[in-house]
Formats: C-alpha cells, sequence, structure tokens
C-alpha cells in the first residue's frame, strides 16, 4: 500500500535563514516545503495549488501577514487553506480557531509540526465558513504588536 503524500507547507519567510530552519524543521517531520520570500510569491506559489497549508511571517518586506491572510481569504481559490503566522511581533500564541494559529518566535519544531497538522485537520473536517475565518482573522490581528 502506498504511503500518503506528506503535507505541503508553503513557508513565507523573508529571512533565508529562518526560512531554511523551518525547512529543515518541516521536512525532518515528513512535510514538503514550498517557499516565498514575500508576500507576493506567496500569493503566485498558493494560487497555483498544491499546498495544504501556508505559514506566513508576521512582518513581510512587501506587506503585513495579515493583509496577506486577507488577500488568501478574497480569493476562492485560496480561501479555504489554513494559516499560521509566525512572528517575534505576537503578544501570545493562539492555536487553530477558523483555521488560524499564531505562534510566536523562536518556536519549537514539534509546536509548529503540531499546530500545522492541526490547521490541516480543521479544513479536512468541514473548515469554517467565511465570516467566522474573517472573525478570527481579525482577532488574531489584534494579538499583533505592530499592526499591518
Amino acid at each position: 500500500m502506498p504511503s500518503a503524500e506528506p503535507l505541503r507547507v508553503l513557508v513565507v519567510e523573508d529571512d533565508q535563514l529562518v526560512r531554511t530552519f523551518l525547512r529543515y524543521a518541516l521536512e525532518k517531520d515528513g512535510l514538503a516545503v514550498v517557499e516565498a520570500h514575500d508576500g507576493a510569491a506567496a500569493l503566485d506559489a498558493a494560487r497555483g495549488g498544491g499546498v495544504d497549508a501556508i505559514l506566513v511571517d508576521g512582518l513581510l518586506p512587501d506587506m503585513h501577514g495579515v493583509a496577506l491572510a486577507d488577500m488568501l481569504l478574497d480569493d476562492p481559490a485560496t480561501a479555504a487553506l489554513p494559516i499560521c503566522f509566525l512572528s517575534g511581533a505576537v503578544l501570545s500564541r493562539r492555536h487553530g480557531n477558523a483555521g488560524f494559529g499564531c505562534l510566536s518566535k523562536p518556536v519549537r519544531p514539534a509546536l509548529l509540526v503540531g499546530l500545522l497538522r492541526d490547521l490541516v485537520a480543521w479544513r479536512e473536517q468541514g473548515g469554517s465558513t467565511p465570516e467566522q475565518r474573517r472573525a478570527a482573522l481579525r482577532t488574531l490581528e489584534n494579538g499583533f504588536l505592530v499592526g499591518p
């Protein structure tokens, strides 16, 4: 019996060293990684399909991670994708509300992988309505030390 395809995570991080660490940590746990260095590249990669979840730095060179999430929610092709923020500019971590999660840097790889798997399971179990997702994103937005 063939093994299941690994979860594919789009890692959106402008710092090459952090992207390399995240790739290593996720691949070590059996996940596949697609990389983007800014919000525009992330939108292209997400719209191209083939990713199961998105891991987004809170502050990107071309936009805030929350602005990227809003754009992803606006597009029917990406609106249901689970999104986990990873930032040094958050007040506290939050787990899996309407397909969103938030962890602060530095992050323990096991915690990150667990949250990503939980977020994908949320989607597989039916997800949330667009209104619930927008409300959850607004709540997360209030937890960032630096706003969009």
